[in-house]
């Protein structure tokens, strides 16, 4: 009962969604966890905030608001851009995270960072399960819709967007927001399988578990597939060696599993949701198979078309910005990209650009500085799960707006990150990495 306490005050803060008359989730589980501290703990742990890590990424994303806002005055453009708006919305997220990571770990420090991930996992997996839901019981669907913002549903020329199904879910972030995310779970269930024997991620539990991941992905987007991709690649990468011994132990799971997806769909779905399902799900998620089957060739449309959304910039431009992205065409000297870096550099140049990457590395230069301390496999092995969850932001920033914008994944990786140097301490492999 403890753990699924656990899995859901991390679902609140990850997913933050809309609460009417509480503002959002991540405040909730703010409220919960206050709650839990003084009946449980009598007092109100605040030790994370002292934390070097944790503090220099707080402190790095308040510095970056303000190089937002500085940058938006100089060009005397909004007065409050959305990217600033996000930049706060970024640190409350943040603030909660540090703030629940007592009770998230709590007699478990010295394996914080497994139960992170494990967390992480579960609450993705549960998010997957609600848009499967959704997507048979339309009443479901229809109310979860209407906890999203008013001008969800619309595009910037005013017309309603098609596939409701990719707003079946329970989270304030969407479309390649929210896709973008459940690539980051999807990289971390693959580090689990490396590194992780308990109960909660063996057997059927796993299958199913990556199961309502992949619906997660399926229903809110491609890009995700991206870290399927990365997390697959990184596990073969460490078992390559054991690659049959893993068929013949799991075979039979992988044979009833699928098995028992096909006997769902034929006898659990009535015909007209198994309709619904091939003609608007299958279509849209697996596009490049259906345009072979037409056209004879793999392709996926968005990303044909993202090379549109990349174009030249003016010197001006590279060198200073213009205080506005290029999202839905606003600037005058620029068509509409979503492309990540067209809209950095539209908004900041080159320098916020670099602004960005610095950012970033917060996240990520303490943890690979540990793993690179130590020649054993697991350092290894989370060596390279941490590379590979830099590296990913980078990738999707070819898209959208990734990189110090995403703040399901900046709150992701600062749990994750958090965990791990807590992991570290409290096993006393290396007693002086958490400094109060």
């Amino acid at each position: 009962m403890q753990f699924l306490f656990r899995v859901i005050i991390l679902f609140l803060i990850l997913f933050n969604f809309r609460v009417p008359g509480l503002y959002n989730s991540a405040f909730v589980a703010i409220i919960l966890c206050t709650f839990y501290y003084i009946w449980h703990r009598g007092s109100i742990p605040f030790t994370q905030f002292y934390q070097r890590y944790n503090i220099a990424i707080l402190i790095g994303t308040v510095v970056l608001a303000f190089v937002i806002v500085i940058i938006a005055y100089l060009h005397k453009t909004e007065v409050m851009s959305a990217r600033e708006k996000r930049t706060w919305i970024e640190f409350m997220m943040l603030w909660a995270t540090v703030f629940a990571l007592p009770l998230l770990v709590e007699g478990k420090e010295s394996t914080a960072f497994k139960e992170l991930s494990l967390l992480i996992c579960y609450a993705f997996a549960i998010q997957g399960a609600i848009g499967l839901a959704a997507y048979l019981y339309t009443p479901l669907g229809d109310f979860l819709i209407r906890l999203k913002p008013e001008d969800a549903l619309v595009l910037d020329e005013g017309t309603e967007f098609s596939n409701r199904f990719r707003f079946y879910n329970l989270s304030g972030t969407r479309l390649v927001e929210l896709t973008a995310s459940f690539g980051v779970a999807f990289i971390v269930f693959f580090w689990v399988q490396l590194k992780y024997e308990c109960f909660l991620m063996k057997g059927w539990i796993k299958y199913f578990i990556l199961g309502f991941i992949f619906l997660g992905t399926v229903f809110s987007g491609r890009t995700g597939f991206i870290g399927l991709l990365m997390g697959l690649g990184g596990w073969l990468l460490f078992s390559y060696t054991k690659i049959f011994t893993f068929l013949r132990k799991n075979i039979l799971y992988i044979i009833g599993f699928y098995l028992f997806v096909q006997l769902v769909f034929a006898f659990g779905f009535t015909a007209k949701q198994r309709q619904s399902f091939e003609d608007e799900v299958l279509p849209f998620a697996f596009e490049w198979y259906y345009n072979h089957q037409k056209y004879g060739k793999y392709q996926v449309n968005s990303m044909e078309t993202t090379r549109n959304h990349y174009y030249y910039l003016y010197d001006e431009t590279l060198l200073e910005g213009h205080g506005v992205g290029a999202f839905g065409g606003r600037f005058y000297l620029y068509p509409h990209s979503d492309a990540g870096y067209i809209n950095t550099l539209v908004f900041g140049g080159i320098p916020f650009l670099l602004c960005l990457i610095i950012y970033q590395c917060l996240y990520f230069v303490h943890p690979i500085a540990i793993g690179l301390k130590s020649n054993s496999r697991d350092e290894r092995i989370n060596l390279v799960f941490f590379l590979m969850l830099f590296v990913y932001v980078f990738v999707v920033e070819i898209k959208a707006s990734t990189v110090g914008y995403l703040h399901v994944i900046e709150a992701m990786y600062l749990a994750l990150g958090a965990g791990y140097i807590m992991q570290q301490y409290y096993s006393q492999q290396y007693p002086d990495e958490l400094t109060e």
